[in-house]
Formats: C-alpha cells, sequence, structure tokens
C-alpha cells in the first residue's frame, strides 16, 4: 500500500444519516452480528434512537421507512462529501437546491448499483454506464425485469422515478424535521467521536496499514490507489466500516467507535463450538468453497448456491457471527472474504483439544 495523506475527524451529519438508517432497519446485517455473536448495541446509541423515533409522527417514520428501508435510498453520503456539510441544519437546504434528475440520482443510487451488478456482473465488459436514468422509459422495463429486486422495492423506485419533484420535496421535509429532532443529540455524539479520534490519531498516523487491517478489519488492496483516505469515527457504527470512493484516488472511511470492543469480546472455546454448529450446514460448507476462491457479493453466492438472497443472507451471517467470513463495505455493497487463517487455526486448535482432553 502506497503512503498516502490521511485525516481523521467527526461530522455529526454522517451520525445523522447512519441513525436513519437504524430507524428504517436498514442494517439487518449487522443485528444479525450482534444476535450470532451475543454481543448487544450500545445502550446508549439503542436510547438515543429510541427517543428520536418517539420524537417523530407516525407520518415521519413512514416516511423513513420509504427512503431509507434498502436498496431504495441511497444515504447520501457523496452529497454530504461533495458539498462539505458539517451541519445537519445544511444537508435539507443542499438536498433541495439539487435539480430533480440530480435528486433522482441519490434517491435511486443503490437501485442503479443493484440492476447494473445484476446485468454486468460489476461490469464484465470493463465499462460502467454513465447515466442509466438517462432514458427513463428504459430504466422502467430494466426495474420491471430485475430479479434481484423485491415487488416492495420496485413499486418504490417507480413511484421516486414518476414523480421525481414529489419525491425530493417529500425527502427535504422528512430531512428538516429529523435535523430538528437530532440536533439535541449532536452535541454528546460529537463528544464520543471526538474522543476515539485522539485514541485512533497515534495507531493510525504511527501504522495506518496495521490500523486498517488489524483495527478496522479493511483489506489494503481496496485502497491501493488511495492518495487521500479521510477516516470518520461514528457512534453509531458498531461493526460496519462504510467504504466510500468520492474519487479514483480518494477514499472515506466511517468506521464504528466500539468495533474493537465488539470484535474481541467472544471466547475462543465459544467460537470453536459455534464453530462446528456452523459447519454442520452444508450450505454454509459451499458458501465457504466459494468464497476460498475468491470474495464475493452475496446475490453471487446465493445465485451459486442455488438459494434465495433472503436466505443466504442468513447463512453469511451465522458465518460472520464467528468470523469465518468477513465483509467489506465498497459503496453501497458489501464483499465477503473468506477468513482463511481463522479457519485454518480454528481446525488446528479443535484438533489439539480433541487429543489432549
Amino acid at each position: 500500500m502506497k503512503k498516502a495523506a490521511v485525516s481523521l475527524s467527526a461530522n455529526p451529519v454522517f451520525e445523522m444519516l447512519v441513525s436513519l438508517n437504524r430507524i428504517a432497519g436498514g442494517d439487518q446485517m449487522e443485528r444479525n452480528y450482534f444476535e450470532n455473536a451475543g454481543y448487544s448495541p450500545h445502550p446508549r446509541m439503542v436510547e438515543i434512537l429510541q427517543e428520536i423515533t418517539n420524537s417523530l409522527s407516525m407520518f415521519y417514520r413512514q416516511e423513513i421507512s420509504f427512503f431509507f428501508s434498502k436498496p431504495v435510498c441511497s444515504l447520501l453520503w457523496e452529497l454530504v462529501l461533495s458539498e462539505e456539510i458539517r451541519d445537519v441544519r445544511q444537508l435539507p437546504v443542499a438536498f433541495a437546491a439539487l435539480s430533480d434528475d440530480e435528486a433522482l440520482k441519490h434517491l435511486l443510487c443503490d437501485v442503479m448499483e443493484a440492476l447494473c451488478q445484476q446485468e454486468g456482473e460489476a461490469g464484465q465488459d470493463g465499462q460502467e454506464e454513465s447515466n442509466p436514468l438517462a432514458d427513463r422509459l428504459a430504466f422502467e422495463q430494466r426495474l420491471a425485469d430485475s430479479e434481484s429486486l423485491s415487488p416492495e422495492d420496485k413499486e418504490k423506485a417507480l413511484e421516486i422515478l414518476r414523480y421525481p419533484s414529489d419525491a425530493r420535496q417529500r425527502l427535504t421535509r422528512l430531512l428538516e424535521r429529523y435535523a430538528q429532532v437530532f440536533a439535541p443529540y449532536v452535541g454528546e455524539l460529537d463528544e464520543l467521536d471526538q474522543a476515539e479520534v485522539l485514541k485512533s490519531s497515534e495507531a493510525c498516523h504511527a501504522n495506518l496499514e496495521s490500523f486498517l487491517t488489524n483495527y478496522l478489519k479493511i483489506k489494503t488492496n481496496i485502497l491501493a490507489s488511495a492518495v487521500r483516505i479521510d477516516l470518520v469515527p461514528s457512534a453509531f457504527s458498531e461493526i460496519i466500516t462504510y467504504v466510500l470512493q468520492p474519487g479514483k484516488d480518494r477514499f472515506v472511511l466511517i468506521y464504528g467507535t466500539f468495533i474493537s470492543k465488539k470484535r474481541l469480546r467472544e471466547k475462543q472455546s465459544e467460537e470453536r463450538k459455534q464453530f462446528f454448529k456452523v459447519l454442520s450446514e452444508e450450505k454454509r460448507i459451499e458458501i465457504i468453497k466459494i468464497l476460498a476462491l475468491r470474495p464475493a457479493i452475496g446475490s453471487e453466492l446465493a445465485r451459486q448456491v442455488g438459494l434465495t438472497n433472503a436466505t443466504a443472507s442468513y447463512h453469511l451471517a451465522m458465518l460472520l457471527g464467528i468470523g469465518l467470513v468477513n465483509y467489506e463495505r465498497v459503496g453501497q455493497k458489501l464483499h465477503y472474504v473468506l477468513n482463511k487463517e481463522m479457519l485454518r487455526d480454528l481446525f488446528e486448535k479443535a484438533y489439539q483439544d480433541l487429543v489432549h482432553q
């Protein structure tokens, strides 16, 4: 990994976006990780989310579910980065200033990625489509033909596509209201994030590669082209690391302030017990065999193993829960990677336990 300029700072707008995703129930994978590994989310973060939810009317809760339940609406990361937004009150202002066409790109970002991924398998021809929304009728037909999107997600996407001005105004109103109820918690969250900045700063600048691989669990080959890396701690991101690439050589990593505690709490004996339990399921063995050859995305694994996306996600959650599989978020996609060293280590330790009883 070549030397890159590194910055480490907090930004409350990212806390706002992650919390919106949490309230919408968009982080199912992280909840599965907690459940299978026996962890509990940070109690204060749970309290804050509940207090915010209680402050919102049923109308706004439904709007959050509509816009932020995956995979219909992007989380507006790139808008925050491009406009350098650091004040939660400025996010609705910036979004309201977009044209309908620009707003559509943010609103349907995840859907466009899902369709391109389904049709081109991450760009087999080496080229990416510049603007899938240039031909609205063609895009609508692609939605109708999609096998990777649920009927509910298709319906949401079509509503946004057909009435972009209405969708932009609805999301603007939602962001305005949410910024109001979120504002009282900004100071507390910023204090947590600044503490993480201080804690991580020395380790990050002393050995960036070790910080990325050992602490954030990110494969450095993803960042091979990085000239600039911006690290943003987030109190709401306890396990997941969001990897964004707003430019060819710039990467933004949003990581959890409690990530190291969560990854290290499980005892070795429990790991081995869970290890054999996980390996008792044939489909998980098939997933491991595929990942032993190369990393893969969830829909690709589901297709190869012959499972629905939901069932594949369940099996992946079990593998994630004991650490046999890691994942890295690149944009809005999760790439699953087999932890070969852990697989070998668990077999060796299990053997030692059995022969030395």
